[in-house]
């Protein structure tokens, strides 16, 4: 039984003394003549195999929210890191050229799609002289699929 001063025992076992004065007052290490036990003391800290949360434990304040779908601070805190990280990736991908703005993706999707309808539609206009004049089925075929390629070409080379 090695009675000591409660700094001497802080020393010991590599805590501050303001942590044993906490177990003292929680109960954990109890003093003698004002000295800590030291056997005594180590067997109370292994039984309780966790000091930090038998001193933590009975904090009275409530961390929790009190209102539903509230949040507390630390989760608060994750979710708006986790958003600006988000946003930062996503200005990244868009600055890399990785990522398109979607209405303007749409908007050029229209636009080409306007572009084919149109020429398709003028197909009828321009071809209704040359494939009446033809007499082979063959022929009025050829006429059609080199005027639908003429067509693709084109948008094919406006794209580049």
């Amino acid at each position: 039984m090695a009675l000591m001063t409660q700094a001497a025992f802080a020393r010991q076992q590599g805590f501050t003394r303001g942590y044993v004065t906490k177990l003292i007052k929680k109960g954990v290490i109890q003093l003698k003549n004002g000295k800590v036990d030291s056997a005594q003391a180590e067997q109370a800290m292994k039984a309780n195999s966790d000091p930090v949360t038998l001193i933590r434990s009975d904090q009275s304040t409530d961390l929790a929210p009190s209102q539903p779908g509230a949040v507390d601070f630390v989760t608060a805190r994750t979710m708006r890191e986790a958003f600006k990280a988000k946003m930062a990736k996503l200005e990244y991908e868009e600055k890399s050229g990785t990522l398109t703005d979607a209405s303007r993706v749409k908007q050029d999707a229209f636009k080409a799609g306007r572009i084919i309808r149109d020429e398709l539609l003028a197909i009828p206009d321009r071809m209704a002289d040359v494939l009446a004049a033809e007499d082979d089925p063959r022929k009025v075929g050829k006429l059609l699929q080199e005027e639908l390629e003429a067509i693709l070409n084109e948008m094919v080379a406006r794209k580049q």
